[in-house]
């Protein structure tokens, strides 16, 4: 009895690439994020892990992805079923899609502990005179001393920003002025990320630090004349193969439109 030969396998089908496995990984904690049976805190540590995890991923991992495809190798050798580009393109698509997810994960957090009459708001949603009070006492007593502004200018390098600190990234606008001006707030990172306000009646309220200095910035920069500003949250992560001390300069330069991949306003959960 002659036996039907078996189809081909791809190795695409037979082997799991390890950038596209670490993720599958990480997209396991995410699931624990999601799990509405685990408890809302450790659901939150959850997204935080899974934030940690993707800034390591892009030092090391997504970094020595984009080296090889920018020297113009395929390193199929190194990578094993990829070409680099091919492999490039996969996995910023599985991290876009797993962010996106994220962000749903932490909008059913949110309306979870609402529901525990614990809101967690932003800065256009302070209403209480007591919150108003706290909040700009909290900036000038624990923020304000503790914050670093720069001021952006075409004309000047732009000074080193550190790997993995948060910046809020602040446009201004005056009419009759040609161009907006810019500039970068560094989130200090001495402070806790989330402020405990005072509670209202029986419900509770939490403000993301970045929040609470968005609230502020029309003291952070009232020397200026403006009609409207704004901000964004960024964040740098360096290739952990870049070696700044032996004399390479790295130079980012800001667009006025702010071409980045923002993932999101809010600042994710951190994790000690």
């Amino acid at each position: 009895m002659n036996r039907k030969p078996l189809p081909p396998v791809n190795d695409e089908d037979r082997y799991v690439n390890r950038e596209i496995s670490w993720l599958q990984f990480n997209a396991r904690v995410l699931q624990e994020a999601a799990d509405e049976t685990v408890p809302l805190i450790e659901r939150l540590r959850f997204v935080g892990i899974f934030s940690n995890n993707l800034d390591e991923f892009f030092k090391v991992r997504y970094a020595t992805v984009k080296r090889i495809v920018e020297a113009g190798k395929k390193g199929r050798k190194a990578l094993g079923v990829y070409a680099a580009d091919e492999l490039l393109e996969k996995i910023t698509r599985i991290v876009i899609d797993q962010q996106a997810e994220s962000l749903e994960i932490l909008d059913n957090i949110h309306k979870k502990l609402e529901a525990e009459r614990i809101s967690v708001i932003k800065e256009d949603e302070v209403k209480h005179p007591e919150h108003i009070e706290f909040i700009k006492n909290f900036f000038m007593e624990r923020v304000s001393p503790a914050l670093v502004t720069i001021i952006l200018d075409h004309n000047m390098e732009l000074p080193r920003i550190q790997d993995l600190e948060a910046y809020l990234t602040v446009k201004i606008k005056k009419k009759g002025r040609y161009k907006p001006m810019y500039a970068l707030v560094e989130i200090p990172s001495s402070l806790d990320r989330f402020v405990v306000l005072p509670k209202i009646g029986d419900e509770d309220y939490i403000m993301i630090l970045d929040d609470l200095i968005r609230f502020n910035l029309d003291v952070v920069f009232n020397i200026f004349e403006y009609d409207s500003i704004s901000a964004h949250m960024i964040k740098i992560t360096r290739d952990a193969e870049l070696d700044i001390g032996h004399g390479y300069k790295l130079h980012l330069q800001v667009k006025a439109h702010f071409q980045a991949v923002i993932f999101t306003k809010r600042g994710l959960p951190e994790t000690e």
